[in-house]
């Protein structure tokens, strides 16, 4: 029992029959009752084979009492039921029928159980891990998630007064992976890795923005990509802002098979390279970092990339992904005219749209506005699981706004847990010796097991 009884200890009732080889010897019939948290022995085996075509245990306290049914083998003990029964209700197990069931107030039968319990073992801090197979039932079947980590976001640029000055690039998205594995086929405890998030960019002062980190990716398996059995790549970290150039790109989103790259502050690179699939004919490949607002980087699978962040009127957003984490959306700029591109929202998780389009993911910050020394607002990152009810992954955090001249450039939104790419940084002028906004960081990655 889980607890000590209130008034009265629940009684039990045991029907069985005695086999020795081929014969039957006797068929008997054992009843008692339980004793508060202490393991009572129920039925206690002999050299025979003991065939038990009943059980019954009735809660006669006046408190709810959580019941555990045990079987001890060469002194390991391996659960084979666990209820939680209300005042006079029954717990009961008929070798004829479907398995465990339970009996009400009343006396009418309840929902018929399942003889099989579920073991899950989550793990969502970043570093390598053990999963360890269930002892207390032998498990059939075992389903691993995994999802890679958020790349971070890419600092914003810090120009002089009348130079087209870039905000930072998004982080791309991490992967989203699972299978499912016969429990017999694994050992007693497996080696897995949970991937970290990347760090945004550092703000700056007159120079280009510093690029983001990448997000490493999560398995189950071993700690190395070679030879785990599974795989989810984390995403790029985005490039930092540029000066006069037209834009810097994004990261690209974790695959099935490999890491999404960094994003570039180069105007004439591509955005980061998509994670790969890591097999012919799948769905795993990630998103390729933005550039522009043309730049098609979604994700099935594989993780969103990073928006690229441009002098145009508005940069770009994060990129969605069906089942993958999104990638975070650029920092706002500020052109040589003084005027503001706006900064772009976080891409979603089940989503194929553009983060500027409007998905529920991290909103961009509100540039200052035109030739007025007022602040812009950090980019919003994304709410953990507010990107869909329907997916694990997380979103990409929003970009940071841009400022001028006396004040610091507003830093990107976090990627949402798991997986979310973070927001750029917002530009700013250097005129008046602060920083340009730091770039988000991206989400940590997770690794779920669950056994039955």
């Amino acid at each position: 029992m889980g607890a000590s009884a209130m008034t009265n200890q629940p009684t039990y009732f045991i029907s069985y029959v005695d086999i020795n080889g081929t014969a039957l010897v006797q068929s008997n019939n054992v009843q008692g009752s339980l004793n508060g948290t202490s393991a009572v022995s129920m039925l206690t085996g002999t050299s025979d084979q003991l065939k038990v075509s009943q059980i019954d245990i009735f809660n006669t306290d006046t408190v709810a009492q959580t019941i555990t049914v045990e079987m001890v083998i060469s002194g390991t003990a391996r659960q084979l039921y666990q209820a939680t029964l209300q005042p006079k209700e029954s717990l009961h197990y008929i070798d004829t029928s479907n398995g465990w069931f339970r009996t009400t107030t009343n006396g009418s039968q309840g929902v018929e159980l399942t003889t099989n319990p579920v073991d899950v073992q989550i793990f969502n801090t970043s570093g390598n891990k053990t999963w360890t197979k269930p002892t207390s039932f032998s498990p059939t079947w075992v389903t691993v998630i995994c999802v890679g980590a958020g790349g971070g976001g890419g600092a914003g640029g810090s120009g002089t007064s009348g130079t087209n000055t870039n905000g930072g690039a998004g982080g791309g998205g991490g992967a989203y992976n699972v299978k499912t594995f016969r429990a017999s086929n694994l050992a007693a405890s497996v080696s897995l890795t949970v991937g970290a998030g990347g760090a945004g960019g550092t703000g700056v002062n007159n120079a280009i923005g510093t690029v983001g980190s990448n997000g490493t990716g999560s398995m189950f398996g071993s700690n190395s990509v070679s030879t785990a059995y599974m795989y989810a790549g984390g995403g790029g970290g985005g490039g930092g802002g540029q000066i006069t150039a037209t834009l810097n790109s994004g990261g690209g989103g974790g695959g099935w098979g490999s890491d999404g790259t960094q994003g570039s502050t180069s105007s004439t690179s591509a955005g980061g390279g998509n994670g790969t699939s890591g097999a012919a004919n799948t769905s795993g490949t990630g998103g390729q970092g933005a550039t522009t607002s043309s730049t098609v980087g979604y994700g099935e699978y594989g993780g969103g990339g990073g928006g690229g962040a441009t002098n145009a009127a508005a940069t770009v957003g994060g990129q969605g992904s069906l089942w993958g984490a999104g990638g975070g959306g650029a920092g706002g700029g500020i052109k040589a005219a003084l005027t503001y591109t706006q900064p772009g929202n976080g891409g979603a998780s089940g989503s194929l749209t553009n983060g500027s389009a409007g998905n529920v993911a991290g909103n961009g910050g509100i540039s200052g506005a035109a030739g007025a020394a007022t602040p812009g607002l950090a980019g919003g990152g994304a709410a953990t699981g507010a990107a869909s009810v329907t997916t694990v992954a997380g979103s990409g955090g929003g970009g940071g706004g841009s400022t001028q001249s006396v004040l610091t450039g507003m830093a990107g939104g976090a990627g949402s847990f798991p997986g979310g790419g973070g927001g750029g940084g917002g530009a700013t002028f250097a005129t008046g010796g602060l920083n340009s906004g730091a770039g988000g960081a991206g989400g940590d990655g997770c690794v779920w097991v669950f056994c039955w």
